[in-house]
């Protein structure tokens, strides 16, 4: 059987390099996903997946055989914006090969893991999917903007839980087990405006935020380093204010908050942290997490907050070994594993619903987000080749 897959990869390899290329021609920014996932899901349909759907808020998703156990494997259809474009070597949508990697705004983050997922089960449909498996495949929408935000919307609302969860983010091969949380929170002051020419009668928000922005830059040096997730991290990245115009002092101020969250951290330890720093203590401000609001219909909305809790799988997790009897099979070595410092759809899957999840995929993380965006062909192979193995390694099970 691994020769007939090592044959079948290979034999499709130039078709999965095209499709890789005509993913990544494709712009999809965070709600803007419409192309790309019309032409994801011809492929899908070409493939032969039961029940195609496209929910509310956008996800793409459908199955593959009628088993009882569920496996879902979950590739996020959208990118970040390019950025300014003279800081790109290669055209950000064109999909270049140079010196077998494909280069483009997205082939690590994370087009290169849905073609790579498609390309698998396409495959399997000829081998032949277990018996007792039910795959999902999730085309899931919004995620670099509120990871996991989807899967919160496929299990409460579309009533889908899988029994385990393969996130397809870039890994550069390896096993990814967990990931660092994080919260966005927004700290607001109130002032007094007063008139350009007389600052002094009235109180200035901004400087009322100056000492707890100076307390932030302070705590980021002393938060936590944990074991596995490394060292939680804080920064203020963003500042707003209002004045009645530009020639008045403002009466109010807004600092957006970064935190980065590690074991045994939440969005409330994260808040208090805040609140026992002495410049919250002597100056009247608001801290809380924002929430936002996707409307689905014209009756039904999903409303969230910007939360994504932290997540760890142990390593003698059952579905954690059987991924590293996988590796150990194809690749003849002890498996690497790690862990992202970045959020993930996990966030939900495992952070908030506990469902088993583990990740691997084509790509290296330093790569994402960045003009250098890009994927070596032979990782998109290699990644194939082990979902294909993967799911074959629950024949038994």
């Amino acid at each position: 059987m691994n020769n007939k897959i090592n044959f079948l990869v290979n034999e499709k390899k130039d078709k999965l390099i095209k499709f890789t290329q005509e993913l990544i021609s494709i712009p999809s920014p965070p709600g803007k996903e419409d192309d790309v996932r019309k032409l994801i899901k011809g492929e899908m349909e070409h493939i032969g997946f039961d029940d195609i759907t496209i929910d509310a808020i956008g996800n793409l998703y459908g199955s593959l055989g009628n088993g009882s156990q569920i496996i879902a494997f979950d590739s996020h259809m959208d990118t970040v914006d390019v950025g300014n474009p003279e800081n790109w070597k290669h055209e950000p949508f064109n999909g270049k090969i140079e010196n077998e990697i494909i280069y483009g705004r997205g082939a690590s983050d994370q087009k290169g893991g849905l073609a790579t997922t498609l390309y698998a089960l396409k495959i399997l449909t000829e081998i032949g999917i277990p018996d007792n498996l039910q795959i999902i495949f999730v085309g899931s929408v919004r995620e670099e903007e509120h990871e996991g935000l989807n899967w919160q919307h496929l299990i409460e609302v579309e009533r889908i839980k899988p029994d385990k969860v393969i996130l397809t983010e870039p890994s550069n091969l390896q096993i990814a087990i967990g990931q660092k949380g994080r919260v966005d929170l927004k700290i607001t002051t109130n002032g007094i405006s007063a008139h350009g020419a007389n600052p002094d009668q009235g109180i200035n928000a901004i400087y009322n935020l100056l000492p707890i922005i100076e307390d932030i830059r302070k705590l980021q040096k002393n938060l936590h380093i944990d074991p596995l997730l490394g060292k939680a991290q804080i920064s203020v990245t963003a500042i707003e204010s209002s004045s009645p115009n530009i020639n008045a002092t403002p009466d109010k101020a807004i600092i957006y908050v970064d935190r980065r969250l590690v074991s045994n951290e939440s969005d409330i330890t994260a808040i208090e942290q805040l609140k026992n720093l002495e410049s919250f203590k002597t100056i009247q401000t608001r801290i809380f997490i924002p929430e936002y609001t996707v409307q689905l219909n014209s009756r039904k909305k999903f409303t969230f907050k910007s939360y994504y809790p932290s997540w760890i799988m142990d390593q003698k997790h059952p579905f954690v070994q059987q991924a590293m009897g996988v590796y150990r099979e194809q690749f003849q070595e002890e498996p690497k594993l790690k862990y992202w410092p970045f959020s993930t759809n996990g966030a939900a899957t495992k952070g908030i619903f506990n469902i088993p999840t583990i990740g691997f995929g084509p790509g290296k993380e330093e790569h994402a987000h960045t003009p250098e965006d890009q994927v070596a062909i032979n990782q998109l192979i290699k990644a194939t080749e082990f979902y294909i193995r993967l799911i074959r390694s629950f024949t038994h099970s």
